[in-house]
């Protein structure tokens, strides 16, 4: 018994002996604790690339506003350098799908492109700049109504820029980064203005300029609300109607005046089945009362649309205003888009009025006939009285040439303009932002461009927006 337990213990020391060759045992594993060689190379680890705030920059140019360029904040404390058209890729997306979500409308506006970069600052801030003649913040719909799409920008890094500290250190030769935008669009014209919600009237955008005059504007069809969704915003974003009154240019002419831009419920032609005649009024006059307007200064504008409701207001209000500056009224179409075409009866209230009126329109017009819209009203404006024609070369070549017609004292004025033979008109730009103006063709309708850049121009050299100051300065 003795040697079998004997024998029974030699084989199990031999065993242990057998596991602890083999680094294991009959116990638990111990950890390892010894202390690492301090000569060993670190674990190599991918640090997270740096990530930088992207924002839109906007520019409401003669066609729409755009995102016209692109600024990457890099810091105070550094600086890049480097940078090119290529260092960036930068998509771009527009939609309105949402909006549209339910509905049978189409959007002729919605993208999906890579912007094309024109030039580039850097520094503290990287700016990318854009082709102008893409990258609308609005797309026009088969409502006929231009809406606020939403924005989506990527920007991706192509090859490495050069890094500094604000002394010119440099820090890194191959920097590369990530970069994220949240979408929203920064545009100092646009940002000057308020949204005013008038409920149960008619909802306006407002640049208190804190003086004692005030510019009406009334937008073309295609600015007005679509499907009741109050944006107020499509009239000061799809031409320069809302933000030329509030430009240092235009304001130093007015001597300083604010400007109330409307937005129909739905369309002008409405304006006297809908009542917006006395809805207008009303908020016009209220603007007036709370802001210290003196009533004899009151200017107001439109086009097409608007060119048709600013008349409309003359007729049934002609005690709001000093002078109108109207751009191809669309007198014509409006029976037929729910209004009421205007009777020779109602175009002679106008000249009763003693508003002082400047037209202006194409020699032709694809829209609204020119001899049926501002050529009629100044036709009655005008009966029995000698005018004075003056031909206007223009400054630009790019520029469509035009025509002047207006009477001895002043008050009425007709601006026509030369169209090509495609009916189109011509107008300076620059696009591509190379500080060289290009010539960029526009339907014959879009008249209103020309008054926006106060280019129509009498016999004396005066041109439209000064003639109108001139009513309500002094």
């Amino acid at each position: 018994m003795k040697r079998r337990t004997w024998l029974l213990l030699v084989a199990v020391a031999a065993l242990v002996a057998l596991l602890t060759a083999c680094g294991g045992g009959g116990t638990a594993p111990v950890e390892d604790t010894a202390t690492p060689d301090a000569d060993a190379a670190p674990e190599v680890t991918d640090a997270a690339p740096d990530v930088y705030k992207c924002q839109l920059i906007g520019t409401v140019t003669d066609a729409g506003e755009v995102v016209s360029a692109l600024t990457i904040d890099f810091g105070e404390a550094k600086k890049v350098t480097g940078v090119d058209n290529d260092t960036f890729t930068v998509h771009a997306t527009a939609s309105t799908e949402a909006f549209r979500a339910d509905t049978d409308l189409e959007s002729f506006g919605d993208y999906d492109i890579d912007r094309a970069i024109v030039k580039t600052e850097d520094g503290q801030t990287v700016t990318l700049y854009f082709d102008e003649s893409e990258g609308a913040t609005l797309a026009y719909t088969s409502g006929s109504r231009n809406y606020p799409a939403d924005l989506t920008y990527t920007v991706t890094q192509n090859k490495p820029v050069t890094l500094t500290a604000a002394d010119g250190t440099v820090l890194n030769d191959a920097y590369t980064a990530e970069y994220t935008c949240d979408n929203s669009v920064q545009d100092a014209e646009t940002a000057k203005f308020q949204s005013v919600i008038v409920e149960d009237g008619i909802n306006y955008q407002f640049y208190d300029a804190g003086a004692d005059k005030l510019v009406v504007w009334f937008h073309g069809n295609g600015e007005g609300d679509l499907l009741h969704s109050g944006n107020n915003v499509a009239q000061m974003l799809a031409n320069r109607g809302t933000v030329a009154w509030a430009s240092d240019e235009f304001q130093t002419i007015l001597g300083g005046a604010s400007v109330m831009a409307f937005q129909a419920p739905d369309t002008w032609y409405y304006a006297q089945k809908d009542g917006l005649l006395d809805k207008a009024a009303e908020e016009i006059n209220a603007v007036v009362a709370q802001y210290g307007i003196d009533p004899a200064k009151v200017l107001v504008s439109g086009c097409s649309a608007g060119g048709y409701m600013t008349t409309r207001m003359i007729i049934a209000h002609p005690e709001l205003f000093k002078a109108a500056m109207i751009n191809c009224p669309a007198y014509d179409v409006a029976s037929a888009r729910g209004g009421e075409t205007p009777t020779d009866e109602e175009l002679q209230a106008v000249k009763d009025s003693g508003v002082a009126v400047w037209l202006v329109q194409g020699e032709t017009d694809s829209v609204v006939a020119t001899d049926a819209c501002s050529q009629r009203l100044f036709n009655i404006l005008t009966d029995g009285e000698t005018l004075t024609e003056t031909a206007v070369t223009q400054e630009n070549p790019q520029d469509s040439d035009f025509v002047t017609y207006e009477t001895a004292d002043g008050n009425y004025k007709l601006s026509l303009y030369d169209t090509t033979e495609d009916d189109q008109l011509r107008f300076a730009e620059d696009y591509d932002q190379d500080g060289v103006l290009s010539e960029v063709q526009y339907s014959s309708h879009w008249s209103w461009i020309y008054t926006l850049k106060n280019n129509p121009e009498s016999a004396d050299g005066t041109h439209i927006v000064d003639w109108a100051a001139g009513f309500v300065n002094g």
